[in-house]
């Protein structure tokens, strides 16, 4: 079975948090470059592709600069890896006040997000692969505005607050380690809608992290009900890897309103979603960074924060 086959149907390992999937939202058909990870292999090649099984409805995109894992029945990424080094992320171009997203043509049409579904929602279409984080090259920068890049997030006091300053954060960690990869990605509440647990006994970084059932789980527009909307995620999550110092850190945040919690300081605030890779693993069904030197310790293990 290629590599292309397996990527096209990840399952969730029989772990029971991971995003239910329906069979065959898109048909198959003959792969194009886009959509095969070994056309854009400088990208991951150092940290490896993230694993699973056999039967998610997925595709692979590649972009010129991230390669993502495309949910065909949420419309949003499973996951999004971006490689990012100093000159990258230290460039002049600033984000266009009136861009707007538009749909990923790499997937087919009936898994497309459409703009039209955010509309009304009073969510914002919150990048994964942050728009900032490709100031060096304006066209990089447009190719980041795109659904599949995207998860339904609450806006101030989240996407607009404590998870833009995670961001900025990010992007000075590199300017000063040189190079880092970030993995981001949506987690959602079980088939039953169940929420999962991260408390101090699950958790090696010892910090319960709650969280809460979306007002809507999933949004499409003016209607209040969607059989094939875009789902709302409970929480997001972020991993950090440095190839050189071998050290990966992993948060989770809740996709709530942060501004009655939040702290002055951002840093000070995200030792609160501290946790590690392997938790991250139970909550998406995926195993992350298969192919760094030292995995077990760096996965299981509550390793130092990199962020300062």
């Amino acid at each position: 079975m290629s590599k292309l086959s397996r990527l096209c149907g990840l399952i969730c390992l029989g772990l029971s948090l991971c995003q239910p999937a329906r069979a065959d939202v898109c048909e198959p058909s003959p792969a194009e470059p886009v959509n095969d990870p070994d056309s854009c292999r400088a990208l991951w090649e150092k940290i490896g592709l993230p694993t699973g099984g056999d039967d998610l409805d997925a595709t692979p995109v590649c972009h010129t600069r991230y390669v993502l894992l495309h949910n065909n029945e949420a419309k949003t990424p499973f996951w999004v890896i971006e490689p990012l080094n100093k000159k990258q992320v230290s460039g002049k171009f600033k984000r266009p006040e009136s861009k707007k997203f538009k749909s990923e043509g790499g997937v087919c049409d009936e898994a497309q997000a459409k703009d039209g579904d955010y509309t009304g929602s009073k969510l914002d279409r919150g990048h994964q692969a942050a728009s900032a984080d490709f100031s060096s090259n304006g066209e990089w920068m447009d190719e980041s505005f795109v659904l599949s890049n995207a998860v339904p997030q609450q806006g101030l006091g989240f996407n607009r607050g404590i998870w833009k300053e995670f961001e900025l954060l990010v992007r000075n960690l590199t300017k000063d380690r040189g190079e880092l990869y970030v993995i981001t990605g949506p987690i959602y509440a079980d088939d039953e809608d169940s929420l999962p647990e991260v408390n101090k006994k699950n958790n090696a970084c010892k910090i319960e992290i709650k969280f809460e059932a979306p007002k809507r789980p999933a949004i499409c527009g003016a209607k209040k009900k969607c059989d094939a909307g875009v789902a709302v995620p409970i929480a997001l999550f972020k991993i950090l890897y440095d190839p050189i110092n071998k050290r990966a850190n992993a948060y989770v945040m809740p996709n709530i309103d942060h501004r009655k919690f939040e702290d002055k300081d951002a840093l000070e605030y995200l030792k609160g979603f501290r946790t590690t890779v392997k938790v991250v693993e139970r909550l998406t069904g995926f195993q992350f960074l298969p192919d760094i030197p030292g995995r077990r310790a760096q996965v299981e293990e509550c390793v130092a924060t990199m962020l300062h």
